[in-house]
């Protein structure tokens, strides 16, 4: 026989005590900003700044002959190997980023 459980209000609670709602939090404010940011100063890139392993990613969107996702601690430490991909990358790839001629920061 399979017992349930009764159904409780979702929240903190205790046995024998009302049950408070559990407000939602949003992690590391700065760091999504930044990542939004930059998604917007450099076209060409989806940045994405992940909570759970605190990385800033960055997906190249243009075509490349291989997917192309770089991650790192920092932002300025991203910017630099994005930039390293754009100027590595051959002409004709280069071509086709839309991030190919606009100054970046």
């Amino acid at each position: 026989m399979i017992r349930r459980r009764p159904v409780r209000p979702r929240g903190r609670h205790r046995d024998g005590h009302a049950a408070v709602p559990v407000p939602h939090y949003t992690w590391d404010h700065e760091a999504r900003a930044e990542a939004a940011m930059l998604e917007i100063t450099w076209p060409g890139w989806a940045v994405l700044y992940d909570t759970g392993s605190r990385l800033f990613h960055a997906i190249a969107t243009w075509t490349t002959p291989e997917p192309v996702l770089l991650c790192d601690r920092t932002i300025e430490g991203l910017k630099a190997q994005m930039r390293e991909v754009e100027t590595a990358l051959p002409h004709r790839w280069a071509l086709t980023s839309t991030s190919a001629g606009i100054g970046h920061f």
